[in-house]
């Protein structure tokens, strides 16, 4: 009998599997992804899909299109934090050169807002969230407003991601890291 998707009583292997064959993650980088699920856990190894809005786990503040923590709502999207993200990109299609800019900006009004600063480990979470997207569209370092929309809005993966076989790697989600953090580093 198939199971509901309902996003209740998740295991990490039906995430970890979900990741390969859906977004076309080689075995390290699913596993890589799916190790910061280990701190939702129930006793019986289950989590659902709501709980990965516990803050500071992978929920952490300064996100693209949510409000911080502290500002009583930090899952529901913000159309208009969207919209800002593509003015970063100049109305164009965000890049990283643009991500860089967005990074930038959201930090800055996170701790105008008064966000504590992330901690390491979350900081590191923040980065690869950020270029995760153009990693996982794998559509030339580019992602046009129909991706952002579909992905922050609707919450789904369009099908131009959907049925792109190429490879998504760790080596890859970092480069692109990599590749954000320079234009943060040498401004955007």
């Amino acid at each position: 009998m198939p199971r509901a998707r309902d996003g209740k009583n998740l295991t990490v292997a039906q995430v970890d599997a979900a990741l390969k064959t859906a977004l076309h993650m080689s075995p390290l980088a699913a596993k890589s992804l799916t190790g910061a699920l280990k701190g939702l856990l129930r006793k019986d190894g289950t989590f659902d899909l709501v709980d990965t809005r516990r803050h500071n786990v992978i929920e952490h503040d300064s996100s693209f299109t949510r409000l911080d923590f502290h500002q009583g709502d930090n899952y529901t999207f913000q159309p208009q934090m969207l919209e800002d993200m593509i003015k970063d990109a100049d109305g164009g299609d965000v890049t990283l050169r643009s991500m860089a800019k967005t990074f930038i900006r959201r930090g800055k009004e996170s701790r105008e807002a008064g966000a504590p600063r992330l901690p390491l480990n979350l900081w590191f979470v923040r980065v690869l969230q950020y270029v995760g997207l153009i990693n996982s569209a794998q559509t030339g370092g580019k992602l046009n407003r129909e991706i952002l929309e579909a992905v922050f809005a609707e919450e789904r993966f369009p099908d131009v991601i959907l049925n792109n076989p190429k490879p998504r790697t760790v080596l890859t989600l970092l480069s692109n890291a990599l590749g954000m953090m320079y234009w943060v580093v040498v401004g955007p």
